[in-house]
């Protein structure tokens, strides 16, 4: 990943401890303003200088530094007169620290931003910040239809044209889709063969198991099925990706209290260091703030340099707000899907967010695993009330993870751009110049519609590799018949519709 050192000059900086209400400091990030004001020893007021968006985020002694991937780390920290606390993101050099003389992590970063070290890109404060989860209240061995019990339930699944993507492709274990959320039912009877070792980013362990007994513990359960559960085993639901296996990640915590910046970063560590395909992400912040350039430099990495170098998917579900998302919020970040929700006529769900970064829609996926047992949205192994666009993204995500089984050798971008491209225009749209509508973005995804996109780009002289695949030649990294492979992701794209 290109980085461009930024100029950091700490715009207006009051040298008072944080216990004195409104004590205001103003910071860089990447090239935007932020302010934070100090409430109290422990919380901030983070505000946004050009907008005036804010957010009430608590604060402490440490802050995420990104150095320069050369930078001698040791000399740089001796320097700068900072410890070492853990390592978020060591592949970009991005390291959580502490300082030796500063009151603060807002000190910390005004003083390091003063000093306009050669070595520092970024310095952040460890802010911590509330989340919402986006909820409201071959054919690889597969029986067609499969047998799962509540698979008649889930209509989703014929809206998407599921069952006739699965003929051309079901999946593969050598794809890994990672579902960063609350937490999953190690030992749900639909995903206990389906979950590698995941991890917590709050407990700082590797076991991403949900809180129990609290409400809405459910979700990322219900999320890793829509993604992944085990498919055609006579058991509960089917995931999109039948065949692909799952990671979760715990970084939600059980209530609403803030989880630390880091913790984010560490999160997409994670999916960078497992070589996931597809990040699947379920979860915002829970007021519209611009996203911190440590994180987007985490999320963009993983994006541009994941899964070997071709890049990992990134899916973000849109929101349930009912607003406009702005420019540099989540949703917006340089790669990332964004997922609105659409109802089972078609149509934009009442709460679905809009704006330029919505990149797809989906129906939701109100059919899902649950916890096992009464400790869940209800009793037994799959909930009939999950929603939102929380229920659209993971789908996606699992239809990423069957066009990455199909032609591993594109990349993230090129998958994004075939999606977009292969996606059908909703009747309710009034679509751009570029295909883009605020509301349904490019449109319904279509994975059969994908696939079939894929298997016509062959070269004359070729066939899909028996077993699934997709064409031979793809993993060589050539062009498709349609200029993929040229188009870099953008948010306003010309539109070269290859299938009406």
């Amino acid at each position: 990943m290109l980085v461009t050192l930024a100029c950091f000059v700490a715009l207006a900086t009051t040298p008072i401890a944080p216990s004195v209400p409104l004590s205001m400091t103003t910071l860089r990030d990447g090239n935007a303003r932020r302010s934070f004001t100090r409430i109290d020893s422990t919380h901030v007021r983070f505000v946004d200088v050009a907008t005036g968006r804010s957010t009430l985020a608590t604060f402490d002694a440490t802050a995420l530094v990104q150095l320069r991937t050369n930078a001698r780390l040791d000399e740089v920290l001796a320097r700068l007169q900072l410890q070492l606390v853990r390592a978020a993101m060591p592949s970009i050099g991005l390291y959580v620290v502490r300082s030796t003389i500063d009151v603060d992590g807002v000190a910390l970063c005004a003083r390091v931003q003063g000093r306009d070290d050669v070595d520092v890109v970024e310095a952040f404060p460890n802010l911590g910040l509330r989340r919402t989860t986006s909820m409201t209240a071959d054919d690889g061995g597969l029986t067609l239809p499969p047998n799962d019990a509540r698979y008649a339930s889930q209509y989703y699944i014929d809206d998407l044209g599921l069952p006739d993507a699965w003929v051309d492709e079901a999946g593969d274990p050598d794809v890994v889709i990672s579902v960063v959320d609350n937490g999953c039912d190690l030992l749900h009877p639909d995903l206990v063969d389906k979950l590698l070792p995941g991890h917590d980013v709050i407990a700082d362990d590797e076991a991403p198991t949900f809180s129990p007994n609290v409400a809405g513990n459910e979700h990322g359960t219900a999320c890793a099925g829509l993604v992944a559960a085990s498919t055609d085993n006579d058991v509960d639901i089917a995931g999109a990706c039948p065949l692909c296996l799952l990671r979760c990640t715990r970084m939600l915590p059980a209530t609403s209290e803030p989880v630390p910046l880091d913790a984010d970063v560490r999160a997409f560590d994670h999916a960078f260091q497992d070589n996931v395909a597809v990040v699947s992400n379920s979860w915002g912040f829970i007021d519209p703030i611009p996203v911190p350039q440590v994180l987007r430099a985490a999320i963009e990495h993983v994006q541009q340099n994941g899964r070997g170098g071709r890049g990992a998917v990134v899916v973000f579900a849109s929101g349930n707000d009912a607003r406009e998302i702005d420019d540099d919020e989540l949703l917006a970040v340089a790669g990332v899907i964004g997922v609105g929700a659409v109802n089972n006529l078609g149509e934009l769900a009442q709460f679905s967010n809009r704006g330029r970064s919505v990149d797809i829609v989906a129906p939701q996926g109100t059919v899902a695993t649950d916890i096992s047992g009464t400790d869940g949205e209800s009793d037994g192994d799959v909930t009939f009330n999950f929603g939102g666009t929380s229920s659209a993204a993971p789908l996606v995500a699992g239809i990423a993870g069957l066009i990455v089984a199909h032609a591993p050798g594109l990349t993230a971008d090129e998958v994004t751009t075939l999606l977009e491209q292969t996606a059908r225009q909703s009747l309710f749209s009034r679509p751009d110049d570029n295909g883009h509508d605020l509301e349904y973005g490019f449109g319904l995804v279509q994975p059969g519609a994908a696939l079939v996109a894929l298997d016509t780009s062959l070269k004359p002289d070729e066939e899909p590799v028996p077993g699934g695949g997709g064409c031979s030649w793809c993993g060589d990294g050539a062009a498709l018949l349609f200029p993929l492979a040229l188009m870099r992701r953008r948010r306003c794209r010309a539109m070269l519709r290859i299938i009406t």
